[in-house]
């Protein structure tokens, strides 16, 4: 979980008046890990910004950005939001625009640097900012996804591909199963999760049918967790087979053991050992 490092409140010099709110958590690791020949040592720190707030009448706003900000933002945005939220639903906007990715998600992954990300099937091709609508019932929820709309005349090096996307997700405490759909300029795919948790154990499939590929691609993890452990296996198909464990031990105050070991086939194995922080 992440914990506050620094919470400002700015408040406004008139009765009536909504307060907004700029927190700043972190995450970081430290670690050694294997390509398959050579072990090498790995570390990163990320510090995120969250900013909220309230309108007089009751909308929520805010946004969020990674320290590595880009610095283009703007049409090119890859590492920040900005949304605003109310009775209507909430549309965000910036780094964000695929509602299969945002509400089907992945099957779980192993390992202290993700491990080359071997548990997941691709999303399709598309520019990194967008804008996705959101609206949720009870353990319903729905979303609407867009990129860019753009002039296909531009340069190659230029944003070229508009991108449409729907999901909808429905979550208890004991399952939750979600469809997405995605569609750009060349490609279209369909893509389903379904999840469940019981007796400290969770289980997740993903299956994901491309229009470009003739057999559908599926994955699928199994995870357990017991005092302060967590152990999580996953299988992945893709046209290439990939599979791998991991496990992490919680350390207490924000602070984990995490390593994990994976495969796709034509490969090494690749391994990694470390520290996981939460701030």
């Amino acid at each position: 979980m992440k914990k506050i490092l620094l919470a400002t409140t700015l408040i406004a010099a008139s009765t009536g008046y909504a307060a907004a709110e700029v927190a700043v958590s972190a995450k970081a690791r430290m670690g050694v890990i294997s390509d398959g020949s050579d072990i090498m040592f790995t570390s990163r720190v990320r510090i995120i910004f969250t900013a909220s707030g309230e309108t007089d009448n009751g909308l929520s706003f805010g946004a969020s950005v990674r320290n590595d900000q880009s610095g283009v933002g703007n049409t090119n945005n890859g590492d920040s939001t900005v949304y605003i939220s109310g009775a209507f639903g909430k549309v965000t906007m910036g780094d964000t625009g695929n509602a299969a990715d945002a509400l089907v998600g992945q099957v779980s992954g192993v390992g202290l640097t993700g491990l080359g990300d071997l548990n997941e099937l691709g999303w399709l091709s598309r520019d990194n900012t967008g804008a996705m609508y959101e609206y949720s019932a009870g353990a319903l929820t729905f979303g609407l996804g867009a990129g860019q709309t753009v002039d296909n005349d531009l340069p190659a090096n230029a944003a070229d591909d508009d991108f449409i996307s729907a999901a909808v997700k429905y979550s208890t405490d004991a399952f939750a199963v979600a469809l997405g759909y995605e569609e750009n300029a060349s490609d279209s795919q369909l893509s389903m999760m379904a999840s469940t948790s019981f007796s400290g154990a969770t289980l997740k499939l993903r299956l994901a049918d491309r229009d470009s590929m003739a057999d559908m691609a599926y994955a699928l993890s199994v995870g357990y967790a017991i005092s302060g452990a967590d152990v999580t296996a996953f299988y992945r198909e893709n046209g290439l087979a990939a599979y791998g464990i991991g496990a992490s031990y919680d350390l207490g105050g924000g602070a984990s053991v995490v390593g994990g070991i994976a495969r796709e086939e034509g490969s090494d194995a690749i391994f990694d050992l470390g520290v996981s922080m939460s701030f």
